[in-house]
């Protein structure tokens, strides 16, 4: 008998064998003059024997093998779709890179993938992807924006304007980056961030971390870093809520606003961009704006066709 069968089934192979032995009536048969006597109990008792052997060690451990190398080879596969499960996902359903921008005149206000809430004023671009993948969250703006980060311990969140960037983790700040300006601002209203400016060659950039009321002055031209203290970071984002508030900003930047506000084209006499202007033209039509703004920098203003042009001795 060949097959061999489980210790579990052994008792319904004896009866069987008994069965079988009953049957033909082996026992009482007598031999043929040719061939010897015929011992049956010694027959059955071998077929009881081969019954109750157990499989050969052998095929046991072959078993334990295969067994363990599907275990192995599962755990390997699961490592490996781990280690590239991004670059997977990123070949067979790539990132798309959207693109939110803001006329001049209107203030945009959106919810990026992660939770984080961003406002983007007028006469602004920002560029970001529709989900967010590996340990980094990044984004692209030109203009100006005022952002609520989802705080993600794992995963930084980076603003790109130009060659410098602005990394947080979850806070809430400033940015102002318009491509016409020689300047990038950074005001912080809540949290820390770090402003990291462009290299210069071969020196690394240096970090200039910024927490609540801080803001960082980034000349574009030369790369000079000016941080201050005592901002009234709130204020200056105010625009998102709708208001139009200045303190100390100089007259080119104040016009830069307003043209985004207005969609209006605005320019002054060179002796009339070193005047700083504080006030609150929240509400204030535009026409009595100009008016304020002329008095202030001791000049008048002109409408030519489509532009106002501020002239006068300044300041």
């Amino acid at each position: 008998m060949k097959k061999r069968n489980q210790a579990g089934d052994s008792s319904q192979q004896e009866k069987l064998v008994e069965k079988y032995f009953d049957d033909l009536r082996l026992n009482g048969q007598k031999a043929a003059d040719y061939d010897s006597e015929f011992d049956g109990e010694g027959v059955y008792n071998r077929i009881i024997s081969v019954i109750d052997q157990p499989l050969p060690q052998r095929r046991v451990a072959s078993r334990r093998w295969i067994v363990a190398a599907s275990v192995a080879l599962v755990v390997m596969s699961s490592a490996v779709l781990a280690l590239y499960h991004n670059s997977f996902r990123n070949y067979f359903y790539p990132i798309q890179t959207k693109q939110l921008i803001a006329a001049n005149g209107q203030v945009l206000n959106y919810t990026l993938a992660d939770g984080t809430k961003v406002w983007l004023n007028g006469g602004s671009k920002l560029s970001y992807p529709s989900e967010f993948r590996g340990n980094l969250r990044e984004i692209t703006l030109e203009g100006e924006a005022y952002l609520e980060v989802v705080h993600d311990a794992s995963k930084s969140f980076i603003v790109h304007t130009g060659a410098i960037r602005t990394q947080v983790l979850g806070t809430s700040f400033n940015v102002k980056a318009y491509p016409e300006d020689t300047f990038v601002k950074v005001d912080v209203t809540s949290g820390k961030v770090g402003v990291i400016p462009a290299a210069e060659g071969n020196k690394p950039a240096q970090t200039v971390f910024l927490t609540p009321t801080e803001e960082v002055y980034i000349n574009k031209k030369n790369n000079t870093a000016l941080k201050l203290t005592g901002v009234d970071a709130a204020t200056l984002s105010n625009w998102k809520d709708g208001g139009l508030v200045f303190k100390n900003m100089a007259l080119r930047e104040v016009l830069n606003a307003l043209q985004h506000r207005y969609n209006v084209k605005m320019i002054a006499d060179a002796n009339l961009l070193k005047c700083t202007i504080s006030a609150n033209f929240t509400n204030v039509s535009l026409q009595n704006i100009m008016v304020i703004i002329s008095k202030l920098v001791k000049g008048k203003v002109v409408q030519e066709g489509q532009v106002y042009h501020f002239k006068g001795k300044g300041c």
